[in-house]
């Protein structure tokens, strides 16, 4: 990087600068664009790398807050990472990455979500995939061994059902981890978006109550459910035997499901694929921020040191001396020269992979991933068990 290269905030002058960058980098349609910048655009969440006041690469850190293990944990969500055509190949989005997790960590929001456009380029700086989809493309009558008449279906405005659709999340996020608190704001932008694609909004109702919705968006040759959530399993089932019936036969139906869903288990006749997609990247921004804000099982007392291998934020990459007690940890840094008595070793990526819940210490220390003995294995697996982990937030 030249020294006319020069990165920062972005202020509300540079508003045109971004989006123009935003149309030249994505394939996005013209309304989503101008949607997305008067609307959802905040220049306080953005970095831009400029030459001489001209923008040559940017980013954004969406806040937001996620349900962990127990906690309501501030996170950052890192989209639009945009470099001009002229300026590739010269490391810029590695440095504004880098500007990300710092300005997350200044913010204190010690995790960092991520969609890339392809995994291995943020491989390299930390970022492993934590949360997955499934998704089934099917003819509707596949349906026919999970669908159920129960209830009554009604179309729904999207904004009039909000209230709706809000507590019916809230009641289904109870079923996992990570899953995103929204607000009603967060309901308003979502709504907005989905208004953008033509999405209708069915809601099944048992005695006047809403107990599940589907969002429905019509493509050309398919009908995609964007989300679906119930409060109770015979909504599930309800909702499933109205998309069976609803669907037109010369369309597909398409599916985004959490990655625990049992409708793989109940395919009727044909065998059709069930995709395992890979949603969504986590980081750990900061490791003594994340460890002492998270919940523990109060009964958990433990106390080992842990070496974490982190070279792309220089501030997780050492030792730690980790305390457990009353339900909270305390974490503290220790001198380089103490390396050696780490109890166990473990990459950011690893670590990220296990205090989200999305891999097991066992997995993680059988993949050569954690390096650590029998004991501490064990500490790590009841401190950090496996999670359900949802999320269904693009941006």
């Amino acid at each position: 990087m030249t020294d006319t290269v020069f990165g920062r905030r972005a202020n509300a002058e540079d508003k045109a600068q971004v989006k123009q960058l935003w149309l030249q980098c994505f394939d996005d349609t013209p309304e989503f664009v101008r949607w997305y910048f008067e609307r959802y655009y905040q220049p306080e969440h953005t970095l831009g790398l400029f030459a001489e006041e001209k923008i040559l690469a940017a980013a954004q850190v969406i806040p937001y807050r996620i349900q962990l293990r127990g906690t309501a944990l501030d996170c950052g969500y890192v989209v639009g990472v945009c470099t001009a055509p002229e300026a590739r190949n010269r490391g810029y989005a590695r440095t504004l990455l880098q500007e990300c997790l710092h300005m997350q960590r200044e913010h204190r929001q010690p995790v960092s979500l991520l969609m890339p456009f392809e995994g291995q380029f943020y491989y390299r700086y930390g970022w492993p995939f934590c949360y997955f989809h499934q998704q089934i493309e099917i003819a509707p009558k596949e349906l026919r061994c999970a669908a159920k008449k129960w209830g009554t279906i009604r179309q729904a405005g999207l904004f009039e059902a909000a209230d709706d659709l809000q507590r019916i999340y809230e009641v289904f996020a109870e079923n996992y981890d990570g899953t995103v608190l929204r607000s009603a704001q967060n309901w308003q932008l979502l709504l907005e978006d989905a208004a953008l694609e033509q999405t209708v909004c069915y809601l099944i109702e048992q005695d006047g109550t809403a107990e599940g919705y589907c969002l429905w968006t019509p493509m050309e040759d398919k009908i995609f459910i964007r989300e679906m959530a119930w409060c109770r399993e015979d909504a599930r089932a309800g909702l499933l035997d109205f998309l069976m019936k609803a669907v037109p036969e010369n369309k597909r139906l398409r599916l985004e499901l959490p990655d625990d869903d049992i409708l793989v288990y109940q395919m009727a006749a044909s065998k059709h694929a069930a995709v395992r997609y890979p949603f969504l990247m986590a980081r750990i921004v900061d490791v003594k921020q994340c460890l002492e804000t998270i919940c523990y099982p109060a009964e958990e007392k433990a106390a080992f040191c842990m070496a974490v291998k982190d070279t792309f934020a220089a501030w997780n990459h050492g030792v730690f001396a980790i305390q457990i007690a009353d339900g909270q940890a305390s974490v503290t840094a220790l001198e380089e020269n103490r390396g050696n008595e780490a109890d166990c070793t473990i990459t950011i990526e690893a670590l990220s992979q296990l205090v989200m819940g999305a891999r097991s210490a066992e997995q993680l220390q059988r993949q050569n991933l954690l390096q650590t003995g029998k004991e501490t294995a064990a500490v790590l697996q009841r401190l950090w068990p496996v999670q359900n982990l949802y999320i269904n937030e693009y941006y």
